[in-house]
């Protein structure tokens, strides 16, 4: 799955492109939309997606100057342009930076689909260490998160704190963890608690509240399905001699 962020001033059309082009079943996921060319630059000083779509005539920051300056963050990215101008001097600027496709407005879906799946044919060609590499790294990077913040992790949070679509992060994250979010934060919740009952005199309550459950009775029902006793249980076994 690649990643792609869509810059459109007008709402309806961007909400259209966002919600209602079959992404996924073409290999993509938008993580991040927007309605200038300014704030997709701020977006991308942080983050590497594949694909950059944009219409060229917005507020702020047009979509020519947005990409001209984006190559410069984000040379490996692959700009497209989706715009109602057919000027001819506007093409020869896209060609020039590099440009893969000018898409017509209103543009036709199976028009959207043909130049998408080429596009997606050029990303699956390149060397896949490019690709993949700074991806694994942003998974070490949300395991790491979760692990410092039991207590309160979310998707929402991850999504806050890596300024990407909750959707996004479950896909890559499972993919490149082999468990799903949930699974991940559920068993270093549970390694947590246990190392907690072992080590210190913290009450069972105090430790559901630190490892992130919402009450103690919930804490204990997943402590036993996963070890077989109560956290009560497990840490009068401790002291037994």
């Amino acid at each position: 799955m690649y990643s792609l962020i869509i810059v459109e001033d007008e709402d309806d059309s961007r909400r259209g492109l966002v919600d209602y082009i079959p992404w996924t079943s073409l290999g993509f996921q938008p993580i991040a939309d927007f309605a200038n060319g300014a704030s997709a630059l701020s977006f991308l000083s942080d983050n590497s997606p594949d694909v950059l779509l944009t219409d060229i005539m917005m507020p702020e920051m047009d979509g020519i100057t947005l990409i001209e300056k984006a190559r410069k963050l984000r040379p490996d990215m692959i700009p497209v342009v989706l715009s109602g101008y057919s000027d001819f001097e506007y093409a020869r600027r896209c060609i020039s930076l590099g440009v893969r496709e000018y898409i017509l407005k209103p543009a036709r879906l199976d028009e959207i689909k043909d130049i998408f799946s080429r596009i997606y044919s050029e990303l699956g060609s390149k060397d896949n260490k490019t690709n993949k590499t700074p991806v694994v790294e942003l998974v070490k990077e949300m395991q790491s998160y979760i692990r410092q913040n039991l207590q309160t992790v979310s998707l929402k949070s991850l999504s806050d704190k890596f300024s990407l679509n909750q959707y996004y992060i479950s896909e890559i994250f499972h993919q490149h963890s082999g468990v799903s979010f949930q699974e991940y934060t559920a068993t270093e919740r549970m390694n947590e608690a246990v190392a907690l009952l072992s080590s210190s005199d913290l009450s069972i309550s105090a430790i559901s509240e630190k490892v992130g459950y919402t009450s103690p009775s919930s804490f204990s029902r997943s402590f036993r399905e996963k070890n077989g006793m109560t956290p009560k249980e497990y840490r009068e076994k401790l002291y037994v001699r």
